[in-house]
């Protein structure tokens, strides 16, 4: 497989380790146990092929969305802004989530995410507060003040921030209402 153009599918596994495709899906997402040494080839013939599972597309199989956040951020090489977005990303991936990043370009930063139709939006803070964005999903701002925060002190609260907004797309999908989008500053 190695050297081949093509991705490796669940099929290619299982004819390595001689299982059916359904078997080898409900195994890699823990819904069907096997023997250690089935899972011993498994992962051999995972390695072998270079298999990478398509969150996206296992997510749309089930019947749900990936969920997608949003983080602007005001420069990339900005540190208050890194430390955020490095503890965002943490969070992010925990929960299985896409992060797109952009920068701030005198609004467009908004947009862009929400012509991406992001979940939930999170702002690296520079002074405005999350009220000022006029958007139809969460917003929750991280405040990344003047410089004077410590990077592990940004990364602390970045993480409740995003937590707070996984919990404010969790309710807003829930309970749709025509009220406006939740607002948060953390």
């Amino acid at each position: 497989m190695a050297g081949q153009s093509r991705k490796a599918t669940l099929q290619d596994i299982a004819d390595i380790v001689g299982m059916s495709r359904m078997s080898i899906s409900r195994i890699l997402n823990g819904k069907q146990q096997t023997s250690p040494e089935m899972d011993q080839r498994i992962r051999e013939a995972i390695v072998e092929t270079g298999y990478r599972m398509n969150r996206a597309a296992s997510a749309l199989r089930q019947g749900r969305a990936l969920p997608t956040v949003g983080l602007i951020v005001e420069r990339f090489t900005d540190a208050s802004c890194s430390s955020i977005a490095e503890a965002v990303a943490d969070v992010a991936d925990e929960r299985g989530a896409v992060l797109v990043v952009v920068r701030e370009r005198g609004g467009g930063g908004i947009e862009a995410l929400v012509s991406r139709n992001v979940d939930g939006i999170l702002v690296c803070d520079r002074g405005d507060t999350a009220e000022a964005w006029n958007v139809d999903r969460p917003v929750v701002s991280v405040d990344g003040g003047t410089g004077a925060a410590l990077p592990q002190e940004l990364g602390v609260a970045a993480r409740a921030a995003t937590r707070r907004l996984f919990e404010l797309i969790d309710g807003a999908a829930a309970e749709i209402s025509g009220e406006g989008a939740a607002r948060d500053t953390v």
